[in-house]
């Protein structure tokens, strides 16, 4: 590398002795060495007068010349040749010594030999040799040393051994030193002037409030401008805008600080230009007169060029990362401060809650570290997010400005922005009473407060894409270090780097832009559709639909925004949105005394944005909801204030995440930084030399240490794994979750459809026995099952056929799957054409007749029944139908009617697996049907008889046990949470394999949150009075040989008392879970342990969203409900899942771990060898190194496919943990010791003792020839053979990997460097060899000792010996030794790090981690 090199080479002209010991003084026996001849050039003598001269250098000039002041003979002896005086140093006036100014030249001495050169002294042996050939008996005591011993005394003559001349320098009257203080000062100038005008105009903000900021509090702000609100409807501020306080800042732009803005832009352009000028001029590339020669701006001086390019340099890194710490409040610092009401900006400040995803303990230090973070990031105000908005007016003047797709909106009254909701109250009947519609006046004015009905998603295009991921810290530093590269003849790795770099952001990029597209798609929607305005239909867009409003909705509607559906009845897809398979149907809001909830009851009216419709049916005469010839809904929220508005806006807008390494990479950081400095301080002293030098070594000591690939190889892991993810059909809208998937620990399923299949298999039906076949008195009892439900009575068959919710679609049953098995067992069917809500047909032969259904209350989750009221056509008799659970069909009908081993049983076909549901039955006095349409739900269900059970078996995925052990067997947490009953949970998870078998298992219940949570064995039935006790008995494992699970009741008893947090790792199964109950198991699971979820996306969606890692089971290509999506819907996607976050993982830790150990051994082991001996490796070698191992290996790595199994252990996600500290630690100590005694060997060798690299004897300005030496030879084979083996030892841990022999990749990649540089150390002199200046030498001497005519260009070797070809027997020594090294760290790596003694030293010193039962 040209920079070390150069580095070296003031280094050896500074001081030509290495530090601790003396060159080529003695031999490997401890004898002096022979000294060798060596041709020197004399300096001149210098006397007071021509007479002085010795004899033998007496001038003699040719007839009619004479001896001039020059030293040499001419015509005439002018002013010009007196002024060059070699005896003057190149000095005149008073910078010339007196001493010196009557001084006069000697003629020229011939070359002199040196006998005997001893090159620890040189200068001594120089002066003898030249006052031999000058015929001087006594130059010790005769002939002084110029600025030491002048003439006097004895001393009659000086030898003219000048001082260095003094270096050149910059008079700062130059044109583009002119020019770029004119345009810097200009700059400043304007900013000062700006600055001055900024305090001056903001005076008057400055005095009306401390700190000019509106504040802002989105959950608690009141309401101020709803006047003109429908009477009975209140507009609330704010009530689903985000939790956050905001700062609201005013602002208004201004000319003179726009011109600020673009001025600053311009001048970091042109500085970025500046520094290219200068690299270009370092190479002699400037157009014009200056092309061809190199430092023409720096005075042709190396060193003044080196040090402008540094201070430049430091300049615009210096200019940079100030502009990426203020760019949040640039823009608004030159603009004048206003209050925000004023202004035509408004800059909204919002705090960042970082998400941390750690499930370990975090140290002392770290917290120590975290600690500092803090403040440095608050005092940067990195803590925070700043986004500048522009003010907007609408076409009434109401004034309002938009902030992550809401608009916040000038309450006139209290000068304050904020979002704008709607509530059009609770009540059924105050809904129902709004199914006129708005007036057009009013639309138009809701409109101007809550603003389109569109979620506009901003997906930059591949430019500003780009711009925008490469705007962050990371990039700017590898810009400007990577400049480096590019100034110091090194541009062809800084390119290949480059590459490296972009690659990396290219893939950031468009992963990134695939999921805003997928989201842009998902969230922006705008179609057709009636509204009614003023009494009428009028034709609209969805855009301009406000809360209020009321919709016809159609067949292949798409919902885009939140809907009551208020009359008829409705068919749709919710996928998209939900991830739920079959399509959903929903029911009218009721007219009634009821009180609407979207997220409980009225969930079933509810169309929410996102979802398609399929199909509608109007209800002309509805007694119970609004009676319509037409499908109404009134829309509830639109924007992002509905449902799906605020998924998208949290997917755009999430919080930032925080991983282990984000954290501990701060350590290694410093660590990193702290190396670099006292490595600078050993070179600094070794070399004691230039400072620039010094800088640049620091530069590049960092650039080595900090690689800029290492960002690259964090995210590169993640990247492949999202892309294999994506083959197998997982897709992914935040890949930096890939991360946490592989710490997962925890893993909750949802068990309907999830674990199960989506169907269930109607298993039978078993009723009361009817009371003419009991005795008399006696109490009802349950009869046998029966898998036919004509084998039951009348009554119970015509339960099973008109008590569910199904609907037809194209010939396909829609509805709950429960809902129909049951229908289909029933073998009834739907009449197509009803003027009732429906109307089935009972199947042919039967006796019964057709019944209509003339009311229905759908299944309500916190009520855990339905209810139909149905007319029998045979007999006008109307029937009262409730299905549910049996636990409520139990509890609400009438008790002489519940047999006595009914809880028996239900529990008993729990056990067996069914899915258990009670019916129940009441007939109706003689009643108009139009009339029960005015009962409430409670009246119609009262005093119900118990029928029977319907039983339906809940069925296994087929690879459900295979994909539970398969986690089981990664050490993965498998944990059910299902809204079924425990029984059937327990049954399920033991079928799965989630429960082990044989297990005991205690099931906690209670009536309500209230009571206290009693304790039953499921087996044996028996109550558990010391559960402490029964946890403490131990299984093989070393776990509870128990499992718990707890219905929903009891979960809530548990979580009130406290007590959850201590059973919370024990319980396997959380059953009767509403969707609440999922979110909040769910965050409690996250306080212990990084937390998966997976389910369909139907009542756990809310689960999914919460939990560190969630995948819906979904066939939409991307569902906003989670992170990830499964198409194939199969469990097994999970352990996929699992197996690319881990491998992803494992593979950015060992890309991070191969880095950071190239950064030791170039930036510590091989730039301190190369400035104690001032040589360097050759820049062919260095270009092999960085663009072709690191690299190339690095890339290799990444090929790694997943391991086929998860294996026991999770791979670590801790740069600090014992881990890595043991591989790279490891690696790097062997890598040192064997460097230090390659080198104690080297200095054994007779051939290499004698010949030492002595930078006196050599042209150090040739840098490029300052590895033609055998110490400059052992530094590259050692090191590149450790750089080589660094990138294969790091490919082992095949646990969460394939085997590293499966990474073709790698292998062919490895397999070519080590044959290549074994051959250019075992070959003879060869044209490779000789590329890279190794086992070569000058032509001549090749052809002269060991016999190679070379017939390609070898430029003469720099240094005596003439070339640096090894012996043969001690290159196979030598090889045989790097072998040996890498064989060393192979063997660590693979005894120690992930061998028989890391698993010793688990057994012995375990980490404190998370334990729990698999």
């Amino acid at each position: 590398m040209r920079w070390l090199v150069c580095a070296a080479a003031l280094a050896a002209a500074a001081a030509a002795n290495q530090v601790w010991h003396d060159v080529n003084r003695y031999d490997a026996h401890g004898n002096e060495c022979k000294l060798r001849n060596k041709q020197v050039e004399c300096s001149r003598l210098c006397v007071a007068a021509l007479d002085d001269c010795p004899a033998a250098l007496q001038p003699a000039c040719p007839a009619g010349q004479a001896f001039c002041a020059d030293g040499e003979c001419h015509d005439e002896c002018t002013p010009g040749l007196q002024a060059r005086n070699p005896c003057h140093c190149s000095r005149s006036g008073r910078k010339l010594p007196a001493a010196a100014a009557r001084l006069v030249p000697c003629p020229a001495i011939p070359g002199a030999t040196v006998s005997e050169f001893h090159p620890w002294r040189p200068q001594p042996d120089i002066r003898s040799a030249c006052a031999a050939t000058a015929n001087i008996t006594d130059q010790d005591a005769t002939v002084g040393v110029w600025g030491r011993r002048w003439l006097g005394g004895d001393v009659t003559a000086v030898w003219a051994e000048c001082p260095p001349a003094p270096a050149p320098n910059y008079t700062y009257r130059e044109g583009y030193w002119l020019a770029t203080f004119a345009v810097n000062g200009a700059l400043a100038l304007l900013v000062a002037a700006w600055s001055a005008y900024k305090r001056w105009a903001e005076r008057g903000v400055r005095r009306a409030s401390s700190g000019s900021s509106s504040s802002i509090d989105e959950t608690t702000a009141d309401t101020t401008a709803g006047a003109k609100a429908d009477a009975g409807e209140k507009d609330s501020v704010g009530s689903n805008a985000p939790d956050a306080a905001m700062d609201l800042r005013g602002y208004r732009e201004h000319l003179l600080g726009t011109a600020c803005v673009w001025s600053i832009a311009l001048v970091t352009a042109l500085w970025v230009c500046y520094l290219g000028v200068w690299t270009a001029d370092y190479y002699g590339s400037l157009p014009g007169a200056r092309r061809g020669v190199a430092y023409s701006l720096a005075y042709k001086s190396s060193f003044l060029e080196l040090a402008t390019f540094l201070v430049l340099w430091g300049i615009l890194f210096a200019l940079l990362i100030a502009l990426y710490i203020l760019k949040p409040r640039l823009r608004n610092y030159f603009c004048v401060q206003t209050l925000p009401s004023a202004g035509t900006l408004v800059c909204v400040t919002r705090s960042l809650h970082e998400v941390r995803m750690i499930a370990e303990k975090t140290g002392r230090l770290q917290l120590a570290v975290n600690a500092a973070t803090r403040w440095i990031t608050a005092a940067l105000s990195r803590d925070r997010e700043f986004t500048t908005c522009p003010i907007e007016r609408t076409s009434e003047g109401r004034v309002y400005f938009t902030y992550q797709c809401t608009r916040y909106v000038l309450d006139p009254r209290t000068r304050q922005f904020a979002p704008f909701e709607f509530d059009l109250g609770s009540a059924h009947r105050t809904l129902a009473a709004r199914a006129a519609g708005l007036s057009a006046a009013e639309a138009a004015y809701r409109l101007e407060l809550v603003g389109p009905n569109f979620i506009q998603v901003r997906a930059p295009g591949l430019y500003r894409a780009f711009v925008r991921e490469l705007v962050s810290f990371f990039y700017i530093y590898q810009f400007i270090f990577l400049w480096a590269f590019y100034f110091y003849a090194y541009y062809q790795v800084g390119l290949v780097d480059t590459g490296v770099v972009l690659l990396s952001a290219t893939i950031k990029v468009l992963l990134r832009m695939q999921s805003e597209r997928r989201l842009k798609r998902m969230a922006e929607h705008e179609e057709p559709v009636s509204v009614r305005r003023d009494g009428a239909w009028l034709p609209t867009t969805t855009r301009d639909l406000v809360p209020g409003d009321v919709i016809e909705v159609v067949a292949g509607a798409h919902m885009s925004c939140d809907y009551i559906l208020l009359s008829g009845s409705a068919i749709l897809d919710e996928s998209s949105l939900t991830g739920e398979p079959l399509p959903v149907r929903k029911f009218p809001m009721r007219i009634d005394d009821g009180s609407y909830s979207p997220a409980g009851a009225g969930r079933a009216s509810t169309l929410f944005a996102g979802t398609v419709v399929s199909q509608v049916q109007p209800a002309p005469n509805a007694a119970d909801s609004v009676a319509s010839d037409r499908v109404l809904a009134l829309v509830r929220a639109t924007g992002t204030m509905s449902d799906k508005g605020q998924l998208v806006r949290r997917i755009l807008f999430p919080n930032p995440i925080s991983f282990v390494f984000n954290e501990e990479i701060r350590i290694v950081v410093v660590i990193l930084i702290l190396c670099a400095i006292f490595i600078t301080g050993m070179a600094a002293y070794m070399y004691r030399g230039s400072s620039v030098a010094i800088a640049f070594y620091t530069v590049f000591a960092v650039a080595q240490l900090l690689s800029p690939l290492l960002p690259a190889a964090l995210v590169i892991g993640q990247s492949i794994a999202a892309a294999r993810l994506r083959q197998r059909q997982i897709y992914c809208v935040d890949p930096q979750r890939i991360m946490a998937a592989g710490k997962a620990q925890v893993f909750c399923f949802d068990k309907t459809g999830t674990l199960t299949r989506e169907g269930l298999e109607f298993y039978g039906v078993q009723p009361v026995q009817e009371q003419r076949h009991l005795a008399p008195g006696a109490p009802p009892v349950l009869a046998a099952l029966t898998a036919s439900v004509a084998a039951a009575g009348e009554l119970l068959q015509i339960g099973v056929a008109a008590c569910h919710a199904v609907a037809e679609l194209d010939g396909q049953m829609i509805g709950n799957p429960v809902d129909i098995e049951q229908f289909r067992a029933s073998q009834w069917a739907l009449a197509k054409d009803t003027r009732h809500l429906d109307t089935l047909v009972p199947p042919p032969g039967s006796a019964l007749g057709t019944l209509h259904v003339v009311r229905r209350f759908e299944f309500v989750h916190a009520r855990a029944s339905m209810s139909v009221v149905v007319q029998d056509e045979r007999t006008g008799q109307l029937h009262v139908f409730v299905k549910g659970s049996f636990e409520r069909i139990g509890a609400i009908s009438s008790p002489g009617t519940v047999p006595a081993d009914y809880g028996e049983t239900c529990a008993r076909m729990a056990s067996e697996g069914c899915y258990v549901l009670a019916i129940a039955h009441r007939t109706l006095p003689p009643t108009d049907p139009a009339a029960v349409a005015a009962l409430a739900q409670d009246e119609i269900e009262g005093g119900c008889a118990m029928l029977g059970l319907l039983a339906f078996k809940n069925l296994l995925k087929e690879d459900t046990p295979a994909a539970i052990a398969e986690l089981k067997r990664g050490s993965t947490r498998t944990v059910m949470v299902t809204g079924d009953t425990a029984l059937t949970g327990v049954y399920i998870a033991r079928q799965c394999g989630m429960v082990p078998a044989g297990s005991r298992v205690i099931l906690g219940e209670c009536a309500s949150a209230a009571d206290d949570v009693q304790w039953t064995d499921v087996d044996t039935k028996e109550p558990v009075a010391d559960l402490p006790s029964c946890l403490a008995a131990l299984g093989p494992d070393g776990f509870p040989a128990a499992e718990l699970a707890v219905g929903g009741a009891a979960f809530e008893s548990l979580c009130k008392t406290g007590a959850i947090d201590a059973l919370l790792l024990n319980i396997r199964i959380f059953a009767r879970m509403k969707p609440a109950h999922k979110v909040e198991c769910v965050e409690r699971h996250m306080r212990f342990a990084v937390t998966a979820m997976c389910g369909d996306g139907g009542n756990d969606s809310g689960a999914l969203r919460a939990a560190h890692v969630g995948i819906a089971l979904s066939d939409a290509e991307a569902s906003i409900v989670s992170p990830f999506s499964a198409a194939d819907r199969s469990v097994m996607s999970c352990v996929e899942l699992l197996r690319q976050g881990r491998a992803g993982l494992a593979t950015s830790f060992a890309n991070f771990a191969a880095l950071i150990c190239y950064g030791q051994i170039m930036g510590i082991m091989l730039k301190l060898v190369s400035f104690y001996f001032a040589i360097s490796l050759t820049q062919n070698l260095w270009m092999l190194i960085d663009g072709a191992v690191a690299t190339g290996l690095m890339l290799a790595i990444s090929m790694s496919g997943p391991a086929k199994r998860l294996a026991p252990q999770r791979p670590t996600s801790r740069i600090l943990g014992p881990q890595m500290l043991a591989s790279v630690g490891g690696t790097v100590i062997i890598n040192f010791v064997f460097s230090a005694m390659a080198y104690v060997w080297l200095f054994r060798q007779d051939w290499f003792r004698c010949n030492e690299h002595a930078s006196a004897e050599v042209d150090v300005t040739k840098w490029w020839l300052l590895g033609d030496n055998y110490e400059a030879s052992i530094l590259s084979f050692v090191s590149t053979f450790q750089f080589i083996n660094n990138g294969f030892v790091f490919n082992y841990g095949y646990k969460h990997r394939a085997a590293w022999y499966r990474n073709y990749a790698l292998l062919v990649v490895w397999a070519f460097l080590v044959a290549f540089v074994s051959y250019m150390l075992l070959a003879d002199p060869n044209r490779v060899g000789c590329a890279f200046r190794l086992n070569c030498g000058t032509a001549s001497v090749l052809e002269s000792q060991f016999g190679v005519r070379p017939t390609w260009a070898i430029e003469p070797y720099n240094s005596p010996l003439g070339h640096n070809v090894i012996p043969r027997d001690s290159r196979y020594r030598l090889w045989g030794y790097c072998l040996g090294n890498m064989a060393a760290t192979n063997a660590w790596q693979v005894l120690v790090v992930n061998g028989p003694v890391r698993a010793w030293l688990r057994r012995r010193l375990p980490l404190r981690r998370l334990r729990v039962k698999h």
